[in-house]
């Protein structure tokens, strides 16, 4: 995970907005804050990425260990996107929203830039069967909100009992297991 070295990657409003609420939600930010926060994205806007690194510092500076609050962030961001969002057009259930990662579609719906900045989230493998997946990550995002995201919109459908993601870093896979 590296970091874009200038603002030509764009960031969906709609994962803005989705983040700001998602930590007003989980009290990360209160009060006038918060409504500032909220204020400040339009769904339909796109916005350089370094405003996303900036919200990113913001909250979770103060916080030793991070992972489990960005996890929760992803993860409330995808219950947003499916119940308010589009998410509820595009997948019908925890699988679908697998196969909506084939080739970046899911991803390139919300970032947009160079290729060499952008980077990738790509359904590698799905056994549906088995209940494995394996999604490969070039992303300049935290792997930990990526596991909320795959947690969180493989949840939101409801029709699955189990979703775990572990984070291989050797391959830069994501690793899924679900029934």
């Amino acid at each position: 995970m590296s970091v874009p070295p200038n603002d030509s990657l764009m960031i969906s409003g709609i994962f803005l907005a989705g983040f700001a609420q998602s930590c007003v939600n989980l009290n990360i930010v209160a009060g006038q804050r918060a409504t500032r926060l909220l204020a400040n994205y339009e769904f339909g806007a796109w916005y350089p990425y370094g405003q996303f690194r900036e919200l990113q510092v913001n909250f979770f500076e103060a916080y030793s260990n991070g992972a489990p609050i960005l996890e929760r962030v992803g993860i409330e961001m995808m219950r947003a996107w499916y119940h308010f969002g589009p998410g509820k057009d595009i997948v019908k259930t925890g699988v679908d929203f697998l196969h909506f990662q084939t080739g970046s579609q899911g991803y390139a719906s919300v970032v947009k830039g160079p290729v060499h900045e952008v980077g990738s989230f790509v359904l590698e493998d799905v056994n549906s069967e088995r209940g494995y997946a394996r999604i490969l990550s070039t992303t300049p995002f935290d792997r930990d909100m990526e596991r909320g995201v795959l947690i969180g919109g493989m949840s939101a459908p409801g029709d699955l009992d189990f979703v775990d993601v572990t984070y291989d870093r050797a391959s830069n896979c994501h690793i899924v297991e679900f029934h």
